[in-house]
């Protein structure tokens, strides 16, 4: 790495490069480690968020149209979400009793128990990736990641 900053230090300083390649790694890192308890049940944590949506829903029911926009993704997207969650038990779809042409995504019994069953054992998983900083430094790791995603709009 330090060969390749001195060929192009006028072009991509070190810290820029080394930035980079630790946004990659964590990246790829982080999509692992929060698939991995879900890939048991044959989910990830795509299938996870969308199921929780639902579930938080005060009626435990969603349009498509609303998990694509939590989820900040494409309706195919959702709908694939969709028929995986469907497939695996955990939602169904129904006639939206106020617009027939409208379908919702209505949680199961069985994607009830397993959001229920899962979600004690999720802050002390996410608790493992944040184990070695400090309250302040969480603090500023949150501040400092919707500085950079603001960055990124």
């Amino acid at each position: 790495m330090q060969a390749l900053s001195r060929r192009l230090s006028a072009k991509a300083p070190m810290r820029e490069a080394v930035i980079t390649r630790l946004f990659r790694h964590v990246g790829t890192r982080l999509g692992e480690f929060m698939d991995a308890p879900f890939r048991q049940y044959g989910l990830n944590e795509t299938l996870w968020t969308s199921l929780v949506m639902i579930y938080a829903h005060p009626e435990q029911r969603l349009k498509p149209s609303e998990l694509s926009l939590f989820m900040n993704s494409s309706r195919m997207n959702s709908t694939r979400v969709a028929r995986q969650l469907e497939a695996h038990g955990f939602i169904r779809q129904v006639a939206d009793p106020g617009d027939r042409r409208q379908v919702l995504l209505e949680l199961m019994p069985s994607g009830k128990a397993f959001v229920e069953n899962q979600l004690p054992l999720r802050r002390p998983y996410i608790g493992k990736a944040l184990a070695g900083f400090s309250a302040d430094e969480t603090e500023q790791l949150e501040r400092l990641l919707r500085k950079l995603l603001n960055n990124l709009e």
